[in-house]
């Protein structure tokens, strides 16, 4: 049975790969201005969820982490725990600095108001090494991270998780409300 955390944050991947979607079709079409909100839309969306997780789910991971049998009845190890978290930080910071460069050369092209075929092409290849990277990243969290939420935290916990993640990913900056 999926705990509340789960569902919650794993309809949000389903959410930001529908935004991925999008973006990667406007970019095939050169569509730059379409491109560049649908890229700033997504760098957003993406990092609340990040926000969402270092601010709280992380932390309740760690927390229970600390008081886990080593490996008992299918549970993770406390290492288990700290070396995913771990891994997970690495794929977040890699999103947040290819997308602010992303943004960084769509805002220039917008500027010029001038389409450079070899620079969307090259942001599309990138953009194809980011979603690579994140449906791997997904897939460990909705796997891990996300299902051990219901088998180390008590139910009281998790809602209450579940509480403080959802104003966060409700918390989107003021240009897109």
């Amino acid at each position: 049975m999926q705990n509340s955390v789960e569902s919650l944050l794993e309809n949000d991947h389903e959410s930001l790969g529908q935004l991925l979607s999008e973006l990667n079709l406007s970019l095939s079409n050169f569509n730059v201005s379409q491109s560049f909100a649908l890229l700033d839309l997504f760098w957003a969306r993406l990092a609340v969820h990040i926000r969402a997780e270092h601010l709280h789910l992380f932390p309740a991971l760690s927390n229970a982490a600390s008081a886990l049998s080593a490996g008992k009845d299918g549970l993770p190890t406390s290492e288990e725990i700290h070396e995913l978290i771990h891994q997970l930080r690495l794929d977040h910071d890699f999103f947040m600095k290819e997308l602010a460069d992303m943004i960084r050369v769509m805002r220039e092209m917008k500027a010029d108001k001038q389409v450079d075929q070899p620079v969307v092409e090259d942001l599309s290849r990138r953009l194809m090494t980011i979603t690579t990277r994140l449906e791997t990243h997904n897939e460990l969290e909705e796997k891990q991270a996300y299902a051990w939420v219901g088998l180390i935290l008590d139910a009281a916990t998790w809602a209450d998780l579940r509480s403080r993640i959802q104003q966060e990913l409700d918390n989107l900056p003021p240009r897109f409300i």
